[in-house]
């Protein structure tokens, strides 16, 4: 059985390069060979980079009956999350992947410094219902359960807190820990991460007022260039420097790529220090690379914590 069971959007998305920010007009601009249509969203970046990392995940999430909807389903089964090629999708690894009319889509603009600015429709993943039962079923065995803030996962919280899985949550780019939508998912979670991009307050200052405010016992804020900020319960938060291996060349899921390498570590070790580590480098990894894709495991990810100059060897 998974591991971690992750619910969250699951899309296709364009990416859709820029000369910078804010864009200018052109009614027409040529990117030969660099426009990228993929599959991804929170849910699945999350879910297949555990897989990468070696922690087993399964999804819970909604995709549409239509194009996008094929394209999707393409990329789970050839990921092994809707079952092996040939077999039913209804086992193990695919029984969390429900259907519904329309698919979640996003288009991100992405400059040659790699900032991201992504435009996303949640389709009907916004104000649809996902059967509790389904992700009960889900739940069985596992060690973690991943709630994304998308709107059909709020109903699903009191799911795993009834089983008594811990949840681990990221609630992004909000503004301060009073923030109204994402509540109920702060007063469910073990483990929340968030964004720094968009806080009134400084991480730090931050982090405290959600160990203050809420039962978590980990916060991990995302720094973006500056690293992350781990903060524990009853202990001194610590910063931890950001880096990138192999450049930066796109930002898009590096959210996702962090919290996925925190979560796995955790897992393995127990060692919230430990994880967050290499966390940072999963993340560093991750901006190195245009998409979601993955192209981490974790031997690279010791190879790097290996290396003298913070450098890839020639065998990562």
């Amino acid at each position: 059985m998974p591991d971690v069971v992750v619910a969250g959007v699951v899309n296709v998305q364009q990416m859709v390069p820029v000369d910078g920010f804010p864009v200018a007009y052109a009614p027409v601009r040529y990117a030969t060979g660099r426009l990228r249509l993929a599959v991804s969203g929170v849910g699945l970046n999350v879910a297949r980079t555990l897989d990468a990392l070696g922690t087993p995940a399964s999804l819970a999430t909604l995709v549409g009956n239509d194009p996008a909807g094929t394209m999707i389903r393409a990329e789970l089964r050839r990921l092994g999350l809707l079952g092996p090629p040939g077999e039913d999708e209804e086992d193990d690894r695919g029984a969390g992947v429900l259907p519904t009319a329309n698919s979640a889509m996003s288009a991100v603009l992405v400059d040659p410094h790699g900032t991201r600015q992504v435009h996303t429709d949640l389709a009907d993943l916004a104000t649809a219902r996902y059967p509790p039962p389904v992700f009960r079923d889900l739940l069985a065995g596992a060690r973690l359960a991943v709630l994304t803030t998308a709107g059909f996962v709020r109903d699903l919280i009191p799911v795993a807190q009834a089983a008594g899985v811990p949840i681990a949550v990221d609630v992004q780019t909000i503004e301060d820990a009073h923030d109204a939508y994402s509540r109920l998912w702060l007063a469910a979670a073990t483990i929340v991460f968030c964004s720094a991009e968009r806080l009134a307050a400084s991480p730090a200052d931050t982090a405290a007022a959600l160990l203050s405010r809420y039962p978590a016992r980990i916060v991990l804020v995302g720094m973006g260039g500056d690293g992350c900020l781990l903060a524990v319960r009853d202990r001194p938060p610590c910063h931890l420097p950001a880096r990138a291996p192999h450049g930066v060349l796109d930002t898009t899921g590096a959210g996702d790529a962090l919290c996925a390498g925190f979560l796995h570590y955790w897992l393995t070790t127990g060692d919230p220090d430990a994880a967050a580590r290499r966390a940072v480098l999963v993340a560093g990894c991750a901006v190195g690379s245009a998409g979601t894709d993955v192209h981490v495991n974790t031997g690279h990810i010791d190879d790097l914590l290996r290396a003298p100059d913070g450098r890839p060897s020639d065998a990562g």
